[in-house]
């Protein structure tokens, strides 16, 4: 499951990239044609899907933060039950030493 999302998370920055990096390499043609066209033209069509491409893998991957990631938390937290609460001790008493 996490293989899955970590491949959504590169597909995403792989289509934002490539917005990006082929959005400045058009920069001038851009120019020249802002004042003819639509905001939707033929020419800018990729954009547009790429862009929707990247909202609609940035909404799964904030999907799977809300509802897939606390259980899976959950179980790290029981497996590691005993060094957290070493931890938090630890740093009580680091700190209350630090303060005095």
């Amino acid at each position: 499951m996490l293989m899955r999302y970590i491949m959504l998370m590169g597909a995403a920055a792989a289509a934002l990239w490539g917005a990006v990096n082929l959005g400045a390499g058009n920069a001038g043609m851009y120019l020249v044609d802002a004042g003819h066209t639509s905001s939707i033209g033929q020419g800018n069509l990729w954009l547009w899907a790429l862009g929707g491409v990247a909202a609609l893998m940035t909404l799964s991957l904030l999907r799977f933060v809300i509802f897939g990631l606390p259980s899976m938390m959950d179980g790290w937290f029981q497996q590691n039950k005993s060094w957290l609460y070493t931890v938090i001790i630890g740093g009580m008493i680091y700190g209350a030493f630090y303060l005095m």
